[in-house]
Order: C-alpha cells, then structure tokens, then sequence
C-alpha cells in the first residue's frame, strides 16, 4: 500500500480528499501544517505528496519546496483551492517545482494524476516508507485475528501473543490512525506509528532527553538522506550511537508498548508471520515490559477493582512460575516488594488494605499478576510451597517522610486548576486542539498527579484529590479524543455559553473551533493562517458579528494583500460586525484602525471614543486611542 502525505490545512477538504484517496487504496498521512508535514514525511518516507498551495509558509519556505529539496524523486502534487486553477494561481505554484498542478482537490482528476505519476516513478524510485515486501506480503493476507479495542483488551492480547510464541503484526487502528507492533516470537521487538507523538524524536523531546532544536535538525538529517529516526538522531549530533542508541530505543519501544496498552478503543488486527523479520531493527526488551505501566496509564482504578471483585475474598498466593515470569515482566523494584507480599497468608481485600497509601499500584499489580498467571487465588490460607522464591532486597524506603506543605498547597491549587470547568481546560487545551495534541495534554496531565510521582512522599491526606483529578483527566480523555464525542460535547458546553449571554446567535461548534484556530494564529503573529480560519467561521455563522470583528482585526494585518486591499476587507468586515450589533467593541475599534490607517485620524477617535462609551472595559479601545493620542513625528 502506498503512502500519500496530504498536507492541507483546510480541514473539511482534508477529510473528504483522505477519505477519496483512502478508498483508492492508499495509505493517507493527513498533516493540517506545514511542521506536521514535513515531520510525516521525515518519519514515514511516503511516495507521493499532495501539498496544498494556501499552505502557511515556515521561515518564509512552502512546505512543497522544502519536500522537493529533500527529495527530488518524490512525486509532488500541487493544489489550490483558492484560485481553481485560474491564472494568478497557476502562476503563484510554478516556482514549487511539482510533477503536477490540480486546482480542485477534491476533484476525480487528483486521484487519476497521482496513479499515472506513481506508476510512471515505479520502475525509477524504489518503493519508500516502512512497508518492504515481506511486511507486505503479510499485510497483504487476512488478519489471523480481528476486533474491537476496550479497556484491558490490548494488555490481555499481547500476554496471549506472548504465550503462544506467535510471530506477526499487530496493528491498533483509532479512526485514520494506526500505532504497529511487530512480534518475534510472541515478545515486540520494534514499533511504527503515524501519530506525531510516538515518533522516537518527539517522545525524546517530551521526555526532556533532547531539546526541540537538536529533534527539528534529525528531522532534516532524516528528510535529506533517508535516514531513520535514530539514525537521524546521531547524525545531529542528539544522541552517541552505540549504547546511548539502544538504551533509548529500548525506553521509546518500552514506552510504546504502554501507550498501546492504554488505547482504550478503535480496533486491533493481528496478522500472522515473520517475513518481516530482516526489514526491521531488532530491539530487545522483555517481552511484557510496558504493559503494567501501559495499565495505570490508560485504565482507572475501578477497572482493576472490578476485575478482581470476585476474589477480593480469597487468598492470592505467587505460583511456581512467578519466579519464571520474572524476566519477562520486568516488575520494578517496589513492584517486586509488593508481589513478594502475596504469600497466601492473608485475603486480596487484607492486602489492599495494607496498600492503603499505595492502592492504585497494588490494585494494578495484583490485576497484572493475575493476568500472566504469576498469582492464584485460593479459597483458603495455603502454606508457602518449598523452593518459594526468597530474595535479598535492601531495607524498603520508608514511604512515610511527609510531604512539605509548600508542595501540598501547590498540588492543591494545580488540581483546582484541573477540576472546576470543562473537559478542555482539565487538560489545558482550547476547542481547536487536534488528536495529537489531546493524547500529548492527557498523558502530561496524568502523569504529572500519578501517585507515581510522589513515591517518596505520604501523600494519604492527598490520596482523595489525586483520585477525583485522575478520573476527571480520564473522562476527559475518553470524550476530547473521539471526534463524534467531543463535536456532541463542544455543542452541549457552546450551548450553556450561548445561554449565559456570550454569544448572540446559535452556536454552530464548527464555527467555534475555527475561531479559536484564528485567534490562537493571530495571536502567534500568523495573520494569513488567520484570516483563512476566521473566514471559514464567518461563512459558517455569518449573523455572528465577533466573528467578523476578529476577521477585520486579522485582515488589517494580513501582509498577503496589498495595503488598499486591506483596509477595504478590513472595512467591510467590521460594517457587518456593527450593522449585527452596533455595540460590538472589537468591531468599533477595527473601523477606528482602518480609518487611522486611511488618515481619517478624527473618525478614528470618533469610533474609539464611542467603543469605550458602549464599554468602559474595552482595553483593546483603551490602547488603540492611547496609540491615536500620542504625538507624531
């Protein structure tokens, strides 16, 4: 299956051309930005690119100029949008050097354009991105097995895999995402994903062992030269090969196992054979490594709880493979201490209650013990069998040293912060996050209150909070990363806004999120990413007047456009704003900008003045007239 980057930043056509090329047969890496782009196609290597002309532009370079440079094979498809093929847009598109200009991308011509190209670059470029043949040729059979994903399935499957010795692809597929594990005798031995945030270069950054400099210069190595993820790495400089290299592809792979793990929904295929084995790097860690870790991530307390309810009563013990399955489960050392507590002398609801302080880990571990088949539970005490594994550990920490009230008061307010709200501000995002962005705020967020953080602090006076915070963060999760959720869940938030008096007409949550898109790129200086956004609430809810006032705010800065053609869109955008709702501040203070722009220095201070009047509290009008007030030169 071939891959195609769709770098267009225009979200509706994003997902009707993926959906068209999806059902053409390829496989389609979506990227709304010029960085999503260029980071897909440092890490996938797809074959062909469709690369929107609007795209906005990075350190002043389009992002199919960049791509061309890199690769000079690559087929390159150009398209535009905004012009349909008129002229001035044929013309502005010449200098990307594209193997071909489409003016409507969603068009039957795009798809028609990209098979003759990729046929006539076959026999030229060898096939690119990770898919060689024997990975093919087992993707290419029906899947051994196939399902849904729920809580706890991922952790239970990869321990079947494992105990059967199975050799194959498992692929977890959420909407248009898919994460892969590949399986050599039943243990991961390597990774893939087309998720941003499970590249080894991002989790490198997000674990604080790079920085974001050294992580954009791989991604050029690895554009330029066709290099891996970790080879890119070493060739700038990031990271030593040798050691330094395995051990973080071990914690990357370790890590991602955990993430898959914690994949709540979407579905799993299992494809069996392993002719892939010599088209991908072999990495060695214990074969159920990740998935403990993957399990508190993902799952809450209560999952755990409700699985082993019906043994509360009786009397876990370890089995004389525990000592066996310690290799493979790679329990850590306080994990180990509490297992070696398992003894059959004592009822799984008395050992949770001497867990007290460490309760979501032992409700985890005795769930994980369970699974692999490490722990049995009996209905009555049973004595320790002979050859019970004894170990020589140091002294436990204490876990009793208090934790100091500064910090206390300061995870206290961070769960205020957490709590109290919607489901968006829990994980400190705006309505206009993507997918990425949610999963990136989520895992952040969980981690940071994750009684794991504290485990040398008695954190019991906390334990309540901590909890209350865990469960909001998961349903947030659970709601913000499925698009039919978070749409349902955006309109019943926008609704209550609407209700309060923030906004005049329906509210339309399409709308919304382009707003917020605008705002968040006019904030960041991004004026022509801006304006595009924002028109696109505008149409959208044309009766809601701050749409267009933020619009012609945009548009006054928008350098695109020829000074004239500014302060004339400009004009007119904010004369609908009032027309709507002659009181709208930003509206007013828009009109009084253009008309200083244009000389009119008296209207200007005529609107301004009547901007504050409508609104004392109008800050944007308060600087604006202090900025008309000063002398000029």
């Amino acid at each position: 299956m071939k891959r195609i980057l769709l770098a267009e930043g225009h979200r509706p056509t994003r997902e009707l051309v993926g959906q068209r090329l999806a059902d053409e047969g390829y496989e389609v890496l979506p990227a709304e930005t010029h960085e999503a782009g260029y980071e897909s196609f440092a890490s996938l290597r797809p074959e062909a690119a469709v690369v929107a002309a609007d795209l906005p532009l990075v350190d002043g370079e389009h992002l199919a100029r960049r791509l061309r440079r890199a690769d000079p094979r690559l087929v390159l498809v150009v398209t535009d949008r905004a012009h349909l093929g008129r002229a001035v847009g044929v013309r502005a598109v010449l200098d990307l050097q594209a193997n071909a200009y489409v003016a409507d991308p969603t068009s039957r011509e795009l798809p028609e354009r990209l098979a003759l190209l990729l046929s006539q670059a076959g026999a030229a470029r060898p096939p690119a991105g990770a898919v060689g043949q024997g990975m093919a040729r087992i993707l290419s059979r029906p899947p051994a097995e196939q399902g849904e994903i729920r809580p706890g399935l991922v952790a239970d499957l990869l321990h079947r895999l494992w105990r059967a010795g199975a050799d194959g692809i498992l692929r977890l597929r959420r909407r248009d995402r898919v994460r892969t594990l590949f399986l050599w005798r039943g243990a991961p031995i390597d990774f893939d994903s087309d998720l941003r945030g499970d590249t080894l270069g991002r989790w490198l950054v997000d674990t604080g062992a790079i920085g974001e400099e050294q992580y954009r210069a791989s991604l050029d190595s690895m554009a330029a030269d066709g290099l891996s993820a970790g080879g890119g790495l070493v060739a700038c400089g990031a990271i030593e090969a040798g050691e330094p290299l395995r051990h973080a592809l071990r914690g990357h792979l370790r890590a991602m196992v955990a993430r898959c793990v914690a994949q709540r929904e979407g579905r799993w295929s299992f494809f069996s054979g392993a002719e892939f084995r010599d088209e991908v790097q072999s990495i060695d860690v214990a074969p159920l490594a990740g998935v403990l870790q993957g399990a508190r991530i993902g799952l809450p307390v209560r999952f755990f709880a409700q699985d082993l309810r019906a043994w509360l009563g009786d009397y876990p013990a370890r089995t004389p493979e525990f000592q066996r399955l310690l290799q493979a489960m790679a329990l850590s050392t306080e994990d180990l201490r509490l297992a070696l507590g398992l003894d059959g002398q004592r009822t799984a609801r008395a050992f949770l209650e001497g867990c007290r302080t460490d309760l979501t880990n032992a409700f985890s571990l005795l769930w994980f013990l369970r699974l692999t088949g490490a722990v049995a539970f009996h209905p009555e005490p049973v004595s320790r069998p002979e050859g019970d594994l004894e170990l020589e550990l140091p002294a436990p920490p204490r876990r009793q040293k208090p934790l100091p009230e500064e910090r206390a008061e300061e995870i206290r307010r961070a769960a205020l912060q957490v709590l109290p709200g919607s489901y968006f501000k829990a994980l400190g995002l705006d309505i206009a996050a993507g997918t990425e962005e949610v999963e990136r705020a989520y895992h952040e967020v969980a981690s940071r209150f994750h009684p794991d953080a504290f485990a040398e602090f008695e954190v019991e006076d906390l334990a309540d909070l901590l909890a209350q915070v865990q469960d909001k963060v998961n349903a947030a999760y659970r709601v913000l990363s499925v698009p039919d959720k978070r749409k349902a869940y955006l309109s019943h938030l926008l609704a209550r806004q609407s209700g309060e008096g923030r906004r005049r007409t329906e509210v339309d949550p399409e709308a919304e999120v382009a707003l917020k898109r605008g705002e968040r790129a006019l904030k960041e200086r991004r004026f022509t990413e801006a304006v595009g956004a924002l028109r696109e609430a505008s149409e959208r809810n044309p009766r809601e007047p701050e749409y267009l006032a933020v619009l012609a705010l945009a548009l006054l800065r928008d350098s695109s456009l020829r000074p004239e053609e500014r302060l004339a869109a400009a004009s007119r955008a904010a004369r609908r704003a009032v027309a709507l709702d002659p009181e709208c501040g930003r509206a007013l203070v828009a009109m009084a900008l253009a008309e200083e722009a244009s000389g009119d220095l008296a209207e200007a201070r005529k609107r301004l003045l009547a901007a504050l009047k409508a609104d004392p509290d109008n800050e944007l009008a308060r600087r604006a007239l202090q900025r008309l007030s000063r002398p000029r030169a």
